[in-house]
């Protein structure tokens, strides 16, 4: 079973390469197969907001209620079916904005969530050959006023027919149109000051690589463009970083998390322990700057670790820990340790010496 184990993870970056080419080709086959014959477009109302913008930008009131109607139209010569939602816009990995539901981190500030807001009477609309459709969808707006914006997408996906599904095997690639949606109750709202916080960090698996997250909470429900963010990730009482990387450009939606994500390119792995971390943010001449100690458990480390692809049974590069007036040299240490056994040594030869002593024979 051992053997057996043993050449399972000797040859798993084979698997797995053949793996992904496989997952490659079945992508690229639905891919040519299918086209996405369909297209969105919103009908905008007269609260649209005079500034150029062609999706969805209202200047609404509290507690108003109103149907919003997006037109779905099918080129092809066959129906099609198509899934329609509403999506609170995010952050991703990368610093931009998120408008699908996946990945989505929301901070514990987000007041108005535009799912919440906006609703579609069904979730599943099916359109025939060569025909619009038109699809409302109901806003209702919080009776309590907010400041800010509220930002999110009217998500619509097509779904594949049975014999796409067919053809895809297990990976089905879907096509989809997004249309941004941007509620605000003053024509200044985006004026609001930003303010950013620091939340936990965790040691992850990122795109099949062990790293660190820190999680950067935009608390304010503004749209941040063009921030600047850096991070150095330190073990306790040492002065030299394991990680480091500075990002330009960010973007943060209203009330999200940005998952800042340090990764092990090296593949040293992340190793169980105490660490400290530094981390900033620059955005519109101003700075946040953060410290925070955390710790990564042994269980941690080993699930992120397993499930790497680049890692390598090299340990990482020593780091430079500060000594404390209370530390133990190693030479002193080692020395210690020959001593005791000497010392065990020599008292085991004295109990054996007395043990064979010989006693007075009789007459």
């Amino acid at each position: 079973m051992e053997v057996a184990c043993a050449m399972l993870k000797q040859y798993k970056y084979v698997f797995l390469t053949a793996f992904i080419v496989l997952s490659l080709t079945f992508v690229m086959h639905i891919t040519k197969a299918t086209s996405l014959g369909f297209a969105v477009s919103p009908v905008l109302p007269d609260n649209q907001r005079n500034n150029g913008s062609t999706f969805l930008d209202l200047l609404v009131t509290p507690g108003q209620e109103q149907d919003i109607s997006i037109i779905i139209s099918n080129s092809t010569n066959e129906d099609i079916s198509v899934l329609v939602e509403t999506v609170t816009a995010s952050t991703n990995r990368n610093g931009d904005i998120n408008y699908t539901p996946m990945g989505a981190i929301m901070d514990v500030t987000l007041k108005n969530a535009l799912e919440d807001i906006a609703k579609v009477p069904e979730s599943h609309y099916n359109i025939p050959a060569n025909a619009n459709l038109e699809v409302p969808i109901r806003f209702t707006i919080p009776k309590e006023p907010f400041d800010g914006i509220v930002l999110g997408s009217i998500r619509v996906l097509r779904e594949p027919t049975e014999e796409e599904r067919a053809a895809a095997g297990s990976i089905v690639n879907q096509m989809a149109f997004v249309n941004a949606v941007r509620l605000v109750q003053d024509e200044n709202a985006e004026d609001i000051p930003a303010d950013f916080e620091l939340g936990h960090i965790t040691a992850e698996l990122i795109n099949f690589r062990a790293g660190i997250v820190a999680n950067i909470r935009n608390t304010q429900p503004k749209l941040v463009r063009g921030a600047r963010s850096t991070a150095k990730i330190f073990p306790q009482g040492s002065d030299e970083a394991i990680f480091e990387r500075v990002m330009d450009d960010l973007d943060f939606a209203p009330n999200s998390i940005f998952p800042f994500s340090l990764i092990d390119e090296a593949g040293y792995g992340i190793e169980a322990g105490d660490y400290s971390a530094i981390i900033s943010v620059t955005y519109q001449n101003e700075t946040w700057n953060f410290e925070q100690d955390f710790s990564i458990e042994p269980w941690a480390a080993a699930t992120v670790n397993e499930g790497a692809l680049n890692q390598e049974t090299q340990q990482r590069p020593m780091v430079s820990i500060e000594e404390s007036t209370y530390d133990i040299p190693q030479w002193a240490i080692i020395g210690m340790v020959i001593g005791v056994l000497i010392l065990i040594g020599i008292i085991v030869l004295i109990i054996k010496a007395f043990r064979k002593k010989p006693t007075d024979s009789q007459p």
